[in-house]
Parts: structure tokens; C-alpha cells; sequence
């Protein structure tokens, strides 16, 4: 591939054109952001700025692994028990009350909830049949132009990661916007060049209509105040820089932006433990009412007084 790389350097041609034929080698946003150095003139920051973006993405997925993987085995193996319980453990001692005719009775959600698993296991191409018609038409929505749009949307406003995903990826246009500011390029050129280092489509509609409304005369900075997306105080310094030093406050604005996304990872690593506690609290509570509270019953025997009458 390097050399292949190499072969292409040689005869004249870019970088990153060669290297987009290796897509499932090298990252997109890795791509595009050598796109912008080359174009600009500036490959050294380009390769530094992808650096650095590879280095945080690798830490965050890290910190999130470190978060959702014990959760989430924990998780899986409180519902294997569930599972395994209420088709093994609950029989059994149905068995036993049957046998001995007590008039005790198990309680009524692990009846229900024992019932319910033996009819799924029974018809399982129904459930199964469900889920994957659900999933199919999630899929055949999303590849559609305005599910994948809605989609994308969803991406930027969803609970807990959405401020995150729209943060980095406004403060990626940004850090390539200013690389091309700095090497002469005009606003409309650098929102040109800059916008592939982002592949949602929503943020890709918000740059094209700036792109539009320069050619009409208009603000570029309109369209991301409209969206909602943006915070008040980048929109604002972004006004600031038009008045006076765009490159400049621009600068200021990736510093600002950096600081916010450190503060939302911070706020995503105290949130996320304690959404995954919930969820696994639940489980094992149900884990107790259904399977472990028929298994103290048999323990305690209490059962054997009303079946021999006393």
C-alpha cells in the first residue's frame, strides 16, 4: 500500500487520492484531513491535527469500553440466570409443591414469567420473526436519503453522546476551516475543502447552505446558528471574528471548543456508570423476585406445614 502510495506520489498525483482507494486501510476522517493539508499547503498540521484525532478517539473508546464491557457482562450473565432459572429452578419446585400438595403456590410474575419463556422457547421463530422485521425496516429507513438524514439527526440530539458526536465533529471543521483561512484560502473555499472531514449529513446540509448564502451575499454563520446545534458562545465568537480577525478568533474558538469536549467527556464518564448501575439493578431485582425468592421458599420449607395439613 505504501508503496503504492509512493507510485502515485511520484507521478504527480496527491496523497490522499491514492490512499482513498484503501478505504478499509485508512480511517475517512484520516483521509479528508490530509485532503485539507494537501490543498491548503499545510500537510505537517493536517497530519498532526489526524494524529491527535486518532489518539483522543482511541482514549474515549477506552474510557467507554472501561465503562459499558463489566456492565454489560454483568448484565448478560444476570439475565442468563433469569433465563436458565425460570426454564430449570422453577419446574423443579413446581414439581415439588405438586407432589407434596401444599397449598403454597409460587408467586404470581414467576408463574407468569415462566410461562412466558417456555411459550418463546416453543414458538421462537415468532419472537425472532419480530425482531428481525423491526431491524429490516430500521435498516431499509436509514438507507433512504431522509432516514439516513433523520438518522444523522438523531445522532447529534440523542441522550448523553449527542452533544459529544456534534462537538467533535463542528470542532474538526473548525481546526481544518482555520488551516485554509491561514493559507489565503476565502471562507467559501475553506468550507469547500473543509466539509469532507465530516460525513454527517445534517452538519453536510449546514455547510453547504453557509456555501449558498455567501454566494447570495448572506451570512455563512446563519445557517449553524439556525440549526440549534451550536452553542450561543461559538456562534458569537464566530460573529466576533468576521468583525475583526477570523483566523485569529478562530483559534480561540478550537481552544474553547477542546475545553468543552474534555467538560462533556467528564460529565458522559459520571453519567454513564450510573445509567448501566440502573439498568443492572433492575435486572437483578427481578433476578431476586423471580427465581431466588421460589428458591428461599423450598430452602425455608415452610411449604411442608400446609401440605401435611398443619
Amino acid at each position: 500500500v505504501l508503496e503504492d502510495i509512493l507510485a502515485g506520489l511520484e507521478a504527480g498525483e496527491y496523497m490522499y487520492t491514492t490512499m482513498e482507494y484503501y478505504e478499509n486501510i485508512f480511517p475517512y476522517i484520516y483521509i479528508n484531513m490530509i485532503k485539507v493539508g494537501e490543498l491548503s499547503g499545510s500537510l505537517t498540521n493536517s497530519l498532526k491535527q489526524a494524529v491527535e484525532y486518532l489518539d483522543d478517539t482511541e482514549a474515549l473508546n477506552k474510557k467507554i469500553r472501561s465503562i459499558l464491557i463489566p456492565n454489560i457482562v454483568q448484565f448478560v450473565l444476570l439475565l442468563a440466570l433469569l433465563i436458565i432459572g425460570s426454564l430449570v429452578a422453577i419446574p423443579t419446585i413446581q414439581g415439588i409443591f405438586d407432589e407434596l400438595g401444599t397449598k403454597d403456590s409460587l408467586p404470581a410474575i414467576t408463574i407468569w414469567f415462566s410461562n412466558f419463556i417456555k411459550g418463546a422457547m416453543e414458538a421462537w421463530y415468532i419472537p425472532l420473526g419480530i425482531i428481525a422485521a423491526i431491524v429490516g425496516a430500521i435498516l431499509a429507513y436509514i438507507n433512504t436519503p431522509k432516514g439516513k438524514y433523520n438518522f444523522h439527526y438523531f445522532k447529534y440530539k440523542m441522550p448523553i453522546f449527542g452533544g459529544l458526536i456534534f462537538a467533535l465533529d463542528f470542532s474538526r471543521l473548525m481546526k481544518a476551516m482555520l488551516l485554509n483561512l491561514k493559507n489565503g484560502m476565502r471562507i467559501q473555499e475553506a468550507l469547500e475543502v473543509s466539509k469532507n472531514v465530516v460525513q454527517n449529513y445534517v452538519m453536510l446540509s449546514i455547510i453547504e447552505t453557509s456555501i449558498n448564502n455567501i454566494l447570495v451575499g448572506s451570512s455563512w454563520i446563519e445557517p449553524f446558528e439556525n440549526s440549534g446545534l451550536a452553542s450561543p458562545m461559538t456562534i458569537e465568537m464566530l460573529k466576533i471574528g468576521m468583525q475583526t480577525d477570523l483566523p485569529e478568533m478562530m483559534e480561540k474558538l478550537v481552544e474553547y471548543m477542546e475545553i468543552d469536549i474534555d467538560n462533556i467527556l467528564t460529565k458522559i464518564t459520571k453519567a454513564l456508570p450510573q445509567i448501566m448501575y440502573l439498568i443492572v439493578g433492575i435486572v437483578l431485582i427481578f433476578v431476586v423476585i423471580v427465581v431466588l425468592v421460589p428458591c428461599i421458599q423450598v430452602y425455608m420449607g415452610n411449604f411442608l406445614f400446609s401440605a401435611y395439613g398443619v
